[in-house]
């Protein structure tokens, strides 16, 4: 399937008319929570998926702890649910990223996809917000935690 196609049709199961715009990408916002941008790669035929989580630190100590945190996430996708985090080096923003194959990719897999990645970038937010980040980022909080907020995406919450 395309991925101008793809992102359409999520759009319509979605309820919400959702497109790729000339250039191949949309960012989709969600009530109390991140933005979830989609980027067409017609080099490898692939649907991009990122959020952008926040800034690198500029205290080195406090960098040198949140990059350990990232590394030790993703090994094995421990703690992103499949998704990646990086930086842009560029721009020192921290990003969870994931590459959906469009030739494998149908709506069901970019909801969940998505689903997964606001879940996945919220509590990378909250992390990376806590003040005290060496006792609260040694480990992800749980999905059953009554500390975090509401789900991200109550009957989707999707606003375009």
């Amino acid at each position: 399937m395309d991925a101008h196609t793809l992102v359409s049709l999520f759009g319509q199961d979605a309820g919400a008319p959702i497109a790729l715009n000339q250039d191949g990408t949309a960012a989709l916002a969600f009530e109390n929570g991140p933005t979830l941008n989609l980027e067409h790669d017609p080099g490898t035929d692939s649907l991009q998926c990122y959020i952008i989580i926040g800034q690198a630190p500029a205290d080195a100590e406090r960098r040198q702890t949140v990059f350990r945190q990232l590394l030790a996430a993703n090994l094995f996708c421990r703690d992103t649910d499949g998704a990646t985090l990086g930086l842009d080096d560029i721009t020192g923003e921290l990003v969870l990223s994931r590459r959906l194959e469009l030739s494998r990719a149908d709506t069901a897999w970019l909801r969940t996809t998505i689903e997964s990645m606001v879940a996945v970038a919220s509590e990378w937010q909250q992390r990376l917000c806590a003040p005290s980040a060496d006792a609260q980022n040694r480990q992800a909080p749980a999905a059953t935690d009554s500390s975090l907020p509401p789900d991200p995406m109550p009957g989707f919450g999707l606003r375009v």
